[in-house]
């Protein structure tokens, strides 16, 4: 055994690993826990409420609206701070919350936080958009709720790891271009200019290409569950490696290394395996959704530049509508909206086959990841054997 701060230290870097499984004491500190998806929930609100508000009642309302430049530059600078204020400000407040755990403290400021986010943001909604205040104020704390259960049990630290994962891949998004576009674009620019795809798309309400497009998020996960399975199973049952110690040196458990010598490889629960998992499917469908997110850009930009709308209506025989998405209003067509979800959706489908089958794929998006859970069973071996004298049942919550 060893002291209590250096046990805690351990922990939370487990935690912030994605590895709350591991850690086999109980979760403090969950209301700062939670203070970077309430900030991030906040302010997603008030800004959609405001675009709500301003962009008129009716379609032919929002069109006259456009025809000022000083509105439409004031809506396109709306919209881009729906895209970068939320995640800046959970960013920035989570980094902040890193320090309180540490200094256990910031309890205060986290309180007055979820105050806000419970009676400040209905209030705002009654106020922009006449919402029910009493009806805002049971959604704002069931949200809350919600997201204290999701702390407790540990998914708070999973998808916080897995986010981060993914934006640090973000700087391989050269090679992802580079690699998986242009054979994505060889077939999927062919197949934006048939005028089947249009009408489909055009029939189609926006619910149903929702489905549409959960049908492939499902089929993605299914695909990534069964052989992400199988890469942890593989990882788990292989001898732990000594190289593996060298990247803890500069982690909490550097204290606890002993001649370089690794500890003996104890047998996952159920719900450490599953935990491993889930941190692999999490973030291979984050990466996922960045290039299906970069798919649906690219498409929205070259259908204004490319497709006219007398072409459109030529295809789907009727003037093209104005778009909606998530309910808010955009300056583009409505067909051209629904044409480029279903080829994101489409390219998402086929990057997240890759990025697991294909070797030069796996090589950048994959074995990055492996390398991630393979240091964790070396530190979780160590925590075990070394921090807690023997291994363990883990707690029930995280």
């Amino acid at each position: 055994m060893t002291d209590e701060r250096g046990v805690e230290a351990v922990e939370q870097w487990f935690r912030r690993r994605g590895l709350p499984a591991v850690v086999r004491g109980r979760p403090a500190q969950l209301l700062v826990r939670t203070t970077p998806a309430i900030v991030f929930i906040a302010v997603w609100q008030v800004l959609t409420t405001v675009l709500g508000a301003v962009d008129g009642e009716t379609d032919a309302d929002f069109d006259r609206l456009l025809e000022s430049d000083l509105f439409a530059l004031g809506y396109g600078g709306l919209l881009l701070g729906l895209v970068v204020v939320p995640g800046l400000g959970s960013w920035l407040t989570a980094r902040w919350v890193r320090r309180k755990l540490v200094e256990r403290g910031g309890a205060g400021p986290a309180a007055v936080t979820a105050g806000v986010f419970v009676v400040v943001v209905p209030i705002t909604d009654r106020v922009v958009a006449g919402d029910s205040v009493p009806l805002g104020l049971m959604t704002q704390f069931a949200v809350l709720a919600g997201l204290f259960a999701a702390a407790f049990v540990g998914v708070g630290s999973i998808v916080g790891w897995a986010l981060r994962a993914a934006f640090r891949q973000l700087r391989l998004l050269g090679e992802l271009t580079s690699r998986v576009l242009p054979l994505l674009l060889l077939f999927t620019v062919f197949g934006f200019f048939t005028t089947e795809i249009w009408q489909v798309g055009a029939a189609l309400p926006r619910q149903r290409m929702w489905l549409v497009v959960g049908l492939f998020a499902v089929v993605a996960v299914a695909f990534l569950l069964a052989m992400l399975k199988a890469e942890v199973t593989s990882l788990t049952q292989s001898r732990t490696a000594p190289v593996g110690l060298d990247k803890l040196r500069e982690t909490p458990l550097a204290p606890f290394l002993a001649d370089d010598v690794p500890a003996e490889r104890l047998p996952l629960t159920k719900l450490e395996q599953a935990n491993m998992i889930l941190v692999l499917v999490l973030t291979q469908v984050l990466q996922t959704l960045v290039l299906a997110t970069v798919m649906f850009v690219f498409f929205v930009i070259f259908g204004i530049i490319a497709v006219q709308h007398s072409v459109i209506k030529a295809w789907v025989g009727r003037d093209p509508a104005s778009g909606t998405l998530f309910g808010i209003q955009l300056p583009v067509p409505e067909e051209l909206l629904q044409v480029s979800l279903f080829i994101a959706a489409f390219s998402g489908l086929y990057f997240a086959a890759s990025t697991v089958t294909d070797a030069k794929y796996r090589s950048s998006f994959f074995d990055p990841l492996a390398d991630h859970l393979a240091v964790s069973l070396v530190a979780r071996d160590l925590y075990l054997a070394r921090l807690l004298g023997g291994p363990r049942e883990p707690a029930e919550t995280h």
